[in-house]
């Protein structure tokens, strides 16, 4: 048996991080009740301490892991290929089936690092559905978390924004994405690695403090974490409360959805209806019209300061009619009737 191997096993019987992820990650996939041998995964591996750690705790599991790796343009290529080699060397040394997909997303219009994380995410999806699993784990953590809250508070994020990165969700039809390690730091990963006594590769980018979250990830979010070592943990918490209260917000707003007006291109309610409710509420009943009234399209640009005004002029005395124009969509405020409609491409 391959040392790293050896060393795991009586790593993770000791290593509370360790059975952190492996805990969660069996309560993401399907609860206790499930045989580990029906959780077939696909961990996302870029050959860094996170990810290596996320498939070192997964393969002492017995359940079907597969190492995947996405190579992109992004990076020279002898460094990328460099970085695809540790994942696949950590895949050769636990006995799991390694498999890559390259995408080129340099030339693509837009902002450059949503596109690779989008062409990131498809083409983990595609894999997965080739090697027959029917999840996809990705490493991120609780530093993760923190740094995500830090930016989204400072773009001005709603409360569903400020919950972070979820636990899990759908990347196709048949494959469904979880982050068991949202619980567990990422000292923790690099721990998990040396005790398994695996070198990790390294990222440079990790450390040009031109990229936002860099930027945090060296300044604000490590003197938070002087200030208060569990910080990246409270953020974690904090994060699981902030999706829960955006649940019910957004429950609430599929009921007040549910009783509009609705034609093809637009819903419409009394104004003393929407009056009535919290502004958050009215909020999310606007962006859940928007979001069905484009199909999903753009609806990240969707402002949040016209989504405010809106609910404001929903909510006051004023009587006089109020147009808010939003990506694709209009919002009108009469005296008696709220309206969302989708403007057509000439208006």
């Amino acid at each position: 048996m391959p040392k790293a191997k050896t060393n795991l096993q009586a790593a993770c019987v000791t290593d509370r991080a360790s059975r952190r992820i492996v805990a969660s990650w069996r309560r993401l996939t399907g609860g206790e009740r499930v045989r580990d041998a029906a959780r077939p995964t696909l961990v996302a591996c870029s050959g860094g301490a996170d990810s290596s750690a996320l498939v070192l705790a997964l393969a002492t599991t017995g359940a079907r892991i597969v190492v995947g790796h996405v190579v992109h343009d992004l990076r020279p290529h002898e460094r990328a290929g460099a970085d695809r080699d540790v994942a696949g060397e950590l895949a050769d040394r636990l006995g799991l089936v390694f498999d890559e997909a390259y995408v080129a997303v340099a030339e693509r219009p837009g902002n450059t690092e949503a596109e690779a994380r989008d062409a990131r995410y498809a083409a983990l999806a595609t894999m997965a559905e080739a090697q027959h699993c029917r999840f996809v784990a990705s490493a991120h953590h609780a530093d993760d978390q923190l740094e995500t809250l830090l930016m989204r508070l400072i773009r001005g994020a709603g409360l569903g924004g400020l919950g972070g990165v979820s636990p899990s969700r759908s990347l196709s039809g048949v494959v469904t994405l979880v982050r068991p390690m949202l619980a567990v730091r990422r000292l923790d990963a690099e721990r998990i690695c040396r005790l398994a006594e695996w070198a990790w590769a390294v990222d440079e980018t990790n450390t040009d403090e031109s990229r936002l979250r860099s930027a945090i990830r060296h300044g604000a979010a490590a003197q938070l974490a002087e200030l208060e070592p569990a910080a990246a943990e409270h953020a974690a918490e904090a994060a699981e409360l902030l999706r829960d209260a955006a649940g019910v917000i957004d429950d609430a707003a599929k009921v007040v959805l549910g009783e509009a007006e609705e034609s093809d291109t637009s819903f419409g309610w009394p104004r003393a209806r929407l009056a009535r409710e919290r502004a958050v509420v009215i909020g999310a009943v606007f962006r859940l019209a928007a979001e069905r009234l484009l199909e999903g399209r753009g609806i990240d640009r969707v402002s949040g300061r016209v989504v405010r005004d809106a609910c404001a002029a929903a909510r006051d005395g004023g009587t006089d009619p109020r147009r808010f124009v939003l990506h694709g969509i209009e919002i009108e405020v009469t005296a008696h009737r709220v309206s969302v409609r989708r403007k057509e491409a000439d208006e």
